[in-house]
């Protein structure tokens, strides 16, 4: 099994404690002011709240107010009302832009230099959890009377933390919020997505028409209304991370079918659509070029039935992104409703560029294809009409990824403009910044922190948890809202991710793509005049080599600076590193809190036996007695109407049964599920009740349950369904004392 670099990102969703490298230039804060000079100081009668909403994997132009032929009036109105800048920059991977956005320091620089999936135990720069001297801005606001929540996704934890018993070290309740209602992965699935609320499990109810992004702006709302109904003379800060529009590609039904046939024209007529308008509205200067990625076919190239296909992913991808909106617009209104909104900084950006995250022309099931290859064209249209839905893992097409970032080259993890620049939105009525402004300073995700501090005039602590705290290594932009045509204050940025470099300088830019397993001196460094060359277009190593190798050097002293090197590019060698050390033995108890997808027993690698005592009095036996996975890809074991049942799904048109032949009848009986390995990728597993062998299947294909989207459940599943053959959550009707898996592993 090969997965790329590329491909891995399309398939992922810890480490030790070690000492830090402490650098010259990140020597502990002594309460230095974060006061800008360009800024004019507002004083109000109290300190302003604070909404920073972060959207995943939102291309540079898929708003409306950067471009975009879609809908999104909530984001396009704090746009007209406010500043959206053109030049801000964040990491080309999710979870080192939010340690970035909290923080104000550089990712690598707090140990985040990757995301949790590839945490590296051995290095502190890439641990994939903040570590405890960089003062998160929650923390830093509590200092100053400031409430604090987070809703939606963390990824700043590592992946062994995040069971029932943590440690919660770096949970968001430990790192400076008050409350927490979210998810810790990547890819959550927005139908059945695994929720904690604080530190424990959540499960919220999705009887009526749930759907995540619904389901955090209610929780937003209901924070708020709390805040204010006790604490109305003190601010409040949001810190509001949506799944969208990372894969899967979930929207509601009616939505897609709204955008039907609009993307029947294809990519390469959209993208020039929205560079026009891009142009049209100062969004990029008009002497700006206009190029195409060499992996992105011509659209009449494709055939009808590929067409269809990316067509159909672009139409849910286009429906996800404008349900975001409309949630956020909920949020707003309930600001408003509330006379909060005028009071309130808010804050939109994207965590990285968009993401190609399925074949060249789209994907039903991203992490089936990253994992196992990419489904026939065939298999995919059949269930064409199954993308958004529950029933489905979508990822879009390559040449739409572009389109989301026009006019920029390449995507999410690259270092080039397309994995780096973001939509950045700032509006605050009461502050009286300018309305409907373009800025076109060069920032970084570093620079939000210092910039509203800034704005509500706090400065840095002097101490934090009796030591001083690291100094922050952004600097604020808040000049540039009293000051529109100022020059950028910032001098200098690098930029990292899985080998891809890149460092800005005084408005030129020089940067490398990297291919795993090659040598990194062996790569071909570019340089372009980002000043004057907005989507770098014009290649000057050759014209100007000398500044070129400078340029480079200083990539070499920042990555030392701030704990960049020793670098490593084997993302499938770090994830299988992050995977927790398998057991010989698991216990599982009815009604336990679901175990994480990592740290489920090895059911594909190694011969396993499931069993379980179950007392059952005189009536039917009914419910689920293990489950693990989803419908893409998972196994479960249960009793329906007294008949043991086992299921392996290997795909969603790929699926293995065993029912045993005899009911269960009143009494104590013990239950067994052996799964024998008889090849690399197979095996047969035999259902037993009370040590008699009812039944057997053979299971031809398998792979590593891993890949699934839900972690391991017992007694119930109220997450997402694997077999659809019973009504979730299928509680077990009798008494179960525990159940015993135990993995023949190597001696």
């Amino acid at each position: 099994m090969t997965i790329t670099r590329r491909k891995f990102l399309a398939a992922t969703a810890s480490a030790g404690a070690m000492p830090y490298a402490m650098a010259a230039d990140t020597a502990p804060s002594s309460g230095h002011s974060t006061t800008d000079p360009g800024w004019q100081p507002r004083r109000l009668d109290r300190k302003p709240n604070i909404v920073v909403a972060v959207l995943d994997d939102v291309g540079f132009a898929d708003l409306g107010c950067y471009g975009s032929e879609l809908k999104t009036p909530a984001i396009d109105g704090l746009a007209a009302s406010g500043v959206r800048f053109n030049n801000f920059h964040v990491t080309a991977l999710c979870a080192p832009t939010r340690a970035c956005l909290l923080t104000g320091r550089n990712a690598h620089a707090v140990g985040v230099g990757n995301i949790a999936e590839w945490g590296r135990a051995d290095h502190p720069g890439y641990h994939g959890w903040i570590r405890q001297d960089a003062m998160t801005l929650p923390e830093i606001l509590k200092t100053d009377g400031y409430s604090t929540f987070a809703v939606g996704k963390w990824h700043l934890s590592s992946l062994d933390d995040q069971n029932a018993t943590g440690p919660f070290d770096h949970w968001p309740t430990s790192r400076g919020f008050d409350r927490w209602y979210g998810f810790h992965g990547n890819a959550m699935d927005h139908w059945h997505p695994e929720m904690f609320e604080n530190t424990s499990p959540a499960y919220p109810d999705k009887s009526d028409d749930y759907h995540l992004s619904n389901d955090l702006v209610d929780r937003s709302i209901d924070y708020i209304a709390d805040h204010v109904a006790a604490s109305p003379d003190n601010p409040f800060f949001l810190y509001l991370a949506f799944g969208a529009m990372h894969f899967p590609l979930h929207a509601p039904q009616d939505d897609i079918k709204r955008h039907r046939g609009r993307y029947d024209g294809g990519w390469d007529a959209v993208r020039q659509r929205r560079f026009d308008k891009q142009v049209a509205m100062g969004v990029v200067p008009p002497d700006t070029d206009l190029p195409l990625n060499p992996d992105v076919p011509d659209w009449n190239e494709l055939s009808d039935a590929e067409r269809q296909l990316a067509t159909r992913s672009q139409e849910v991808y286009a429906a996800f992104l404008e349900h975001t909106d409309r949630q956020l617009e909920r949020l707003l209104g309930f600001l408003k409703s509330e006379q909060q909104f005028d009071d309130t900084i808010l804050v939109v950006l994207s965590d990285n560029g968009a993401a190609p995250g399925g074949a060249v022309y789209g994907s039903v099931d991203v992490r089936r294809d990253a994992y196992l290859g990419t489904a026939s064209l065939a298999d995919s249209i059949a269930n064409l009409d199954l993308l958004g839905s529950d029933a489905s893992y979508c990822g879009t097409a390559r040449g739409w990824a572009q389109v989301s970032n026009t006019p920029l080259k390449w995507y999410k993890s690259d270092t080039y403009e397309g994995g780096i620049r973001s939509p950045l939105i700032v509006n605050w009525p009461r502050g009286e910044i300018p309305s409907n402004i373009i800025n076109s300073q060069y920032h970084h995700a570093i620079d939000l922190v210092p910039t509203l501090l800034t704005m509500i005039d706090t400065g840095m602590p002097r101490e934090f948890c009796g030591n001083a705290p690291l100094s922050l290594q952004g600097l604020s932009f808040a000049y540039s809202f009293d000051n529109p045509q100022a020059a950028t204050n910032k001098t200098v940025q690098y930029f990292e991710t899985l080998g891809d470099r890149a460092v800005w300088a005084d408005g030129w830019k020089a940067v490398a793509r990297h291919t795993p397993g090659t040598d990194y001196g062996d790569d071909v460094w570019e340089l372009y005049r980002a000043s004057e060359d907005f989507s770098e277009v014009h290649n000057l190593a050759d014209a100007d080599p000398e500044r070129l190798r400078r340029m480079i050097g200083l990539w070499r002293d920042e990555a030392e600076r701030y704990n960049v090197l020793p670098l490593e590019d084997d993302a499938l060698k770090l994830y299988q590193n992050a995977v927790p050390a398998p057991r010989a033995t698991y216990v599982f108890y009815p009604r336990m809190t679901r175990l994480d997808r990592l740290s489920a027993p090895d059911i594909y690698s190694h011969d396993s036996q499931f069993s379980a005592e179950i007392e059952v009095d005189d009536s039917a036996v009914n419910g689920v007695l293990l489950a693990s996975g989803d419908s893409s890809c998972g196994y479960e074991w249960f009793i329906d109407d007294g008949y043991v049942n086992f299921a392996y799904v290997y795909t969603r048109n790929e699926a293995y049964y065993v029912a045993a032949t005899e009911r269960i009848g009143p009494g104590l009986h013990k239950l067994g599920v052996r799964i024998r390995k008889t090849g690399e990728t197979s095996a047969i597993a035999q259902l037993s009740v009370d040590d008699r062998t009812l039944a057997e299947v053979e299971l031809r294909q398998m792979w590593p349950i891993y890949a699934a989207n839900s972690g391991i459940r017992c007694g119930e599943n109220q997450h997402a369904p694997i077999t659809r053959k019973y009504a979730p959550p299928f509680r077990l009707n009798q008494r179960l004392r525990r159940i015993v898996v135990d993995v023949d592993l190597p001696a």
